[in-house]
């Protein structure tokens, strides 16, 4: 659909408030580091370190996974606290978890031995963590009895599920600001290390759709008035492009007042122009973006706070050049863009 005006269109407000989810500036600060990194890789003997247990109590013991959240739940059945370098950590089972434990170490257990039991396996895990730790500072890890998990300011938390006999048990790690910010910044300087990207500036453009358009006909698509359907379906997903070639899938988010961009998991198209055809392109923005942190929103997750204004106006592009500017709108399931 391109025609002269939409006046005779039922032509819908894009509204990104509604349309789009909100992220937290929480979640974008960590996005890049802490929320994606692999505790496992960090504490590789870990599950070594069961093995006599589960053989003396003839139970079998899996870690099944390690995964870095933003926040545990908090309906927990038992709390343990301990520090690490001095700063506060908590060990956290919910009812269904303990249970399996329980079940499995000592099963039909007084409640007073049953405290006992959880408290030595808190300490174990404890003890576990700093015998296999493998950054590259060493850690001094302790048990505090006397300090309280639910005072603890939680910033962040990691998520551990284990197998035990076949049924799962998660335990919540909680951390809080300094232990989040030390683990973020360890696992980016693991990425800035194994970085494939110079470290030169690239610039990307946050990209709705593009049009593959005759010369002749350029002129048309940018009268002010005309309406131009983008034969994209609504959503929130957009594509990160760099030097005219789709560089990282990722969708749209709410940060603040601002939109965000967040990368995700799926296969890259191939942008093909047809011969005597020009590219236009629907724009949100633009930004420059260094080798490192390109690898860093490389990880699906990672978000990037664009610092432009939530709003329906976009930018048509042609080589790198903004021609003209639209408002986005929706029509019949379609994105459309009405020139101004």
């Amino acid at each position: 659909m391109q025609g002269e005006s939409g006046q005779d269109l039922a032509l819908t407000l894009w509204n990104p408030d509604r349309c789009l989810r909100s992220v937290s500036p929480e979640v974008a600060r960590y996005s890049r580091g802490f929320l994606r990194c692999r505790p496992e890789k960090w504490f590789p003997g870990f599950a070594m370190q069961w093995l006599p247990l589960a053989h003396s109590l003839g139970i079998e013991i899996k870690l099944c996974e390690a995964k870095p959240v933003e926040q545990a739940p908090r309906r927990w059945a038992c709390a343990f606290a301990g520090t690490v370098d001095g700063e506060p950590l908590g060990l956290a089972l919910e009812e269904e978890g303990a249970e399996v434990l329980l079940e499995a170490v000592l099963p039909s257990a007084a409640p007073r031995s049953r405290q006992i039991v959880l408290e030595y396996l808190a300490r174990r895990f404890l003890s576990s963590m700093a015998i296999s730790w493998s950054g590259p500072e060493s850690s001094l890890v302790q048990f505090e009895p006397d300090l309280d998990a639910n005072q603890i300011r939680e910033v962040g938390a990691i998520k551990v599920v284990v197998s035990i006999n076949g049924a799962q048990s998660t335990v919540w790690i909680l951390l809080g600001r300094v232990l989040v910010d030390r683990l973020d910044g360890l696992w980016r300087r693991q990425l800035q290390s194994t970085s494939r990207h110079n470290s030169e500036d690239a610039r990307v453009q946050v990209e709705f759709a593009h049009l593959t358009v005759p010369p002749s006909l350029l002129a048309d698509y940018l009268k002010p008035g005309t309406t131009v359907d983008l034969e994209t379906p609504v959503s929130d997903t957009v594509m990160v492009v760099c030097e005219g070639r789709p560089f990282l899938p990722a969708r749209l988010c709410r940060l603040g007042d601002c939109f965000g961009v967040e990368t995700i998991a799926a296969p890259l198209p191939v942008f093909q122009l047809p011969a005597g055809t020009t590219r236009l392109s629907i724009e949100l923005g633009q930004a420059d973006w260094n080798g490192v942190f390109a690898r860093e929103m490389s990880q699906p997750g990672a978000v990037y706070d664009t610092g432009i204004r939530l709003g329906d106006r976009v930018g048509m592009v042609v080589n790198g050049e903004q021609v003209a500017e639209a408002l986005l709108r929706t029509y019949q399931g379609h994105f459309v863009v009405s020139v101004i």
